[in-house]
């Protein structure tokens, strides 16, 4: 009972500070609970999901999925985040990991799709 308390605490104050934030460009923000997921919307527009076991925020990929990569810390950390740019504030304990996490998703990216034909030109003899 006191996890389902704290985590419901931690959630008013995501939402607060996301309110403060949001409140000179008059934007609305609402939680919409479901099954696994806490869905952030702001301007009726998905922008966090809060996994409801793990408590962490993670950013939307559309309306109804959530982007497991893109990964803001949890709701305890909240308060170590520019969420106005989606990045830790410098020398915060957060800040490591999530640049951790920014590498490893770098190093492994790799272009998608087919690569492009290399034409080579054989020289003309006149």
């Amino acid at each position: 009972m006191n996890d389902a308390i704290t985590y419901v605490e931690q959630m008013d104050t995501f939402i607060t500070l996301l309110r403060k934030i949001l409140m000179k460009s008059q934007s609305t923000v609402e939680s919409i609970s479901g099954r696994k997921f806490d869905r952030i919307m702001i301007d009726d527009a998905t922008e966090y999901f809060v996994d409801k076991n793990s408590r962490i925020i993670y950013g939307a990929k559309s309306p109804l999925q959530y982007n497991p990569r893109r990964s803001y810390g949890t709701i305890d950390t909240v308060e170590q985040f520019d969420w106005t740019t989606n990045t830790p504030i410098a020398g915060t304990p957060v800040e490591a990991e999530w640049q951790a996490r920014e590498d490893a998703i770098q190093s492994a990216y790799k272009k998608r799709g087919r690569p492009r034909k290399v034409v080579t030109t054989a020289p003309v003899s006149v």
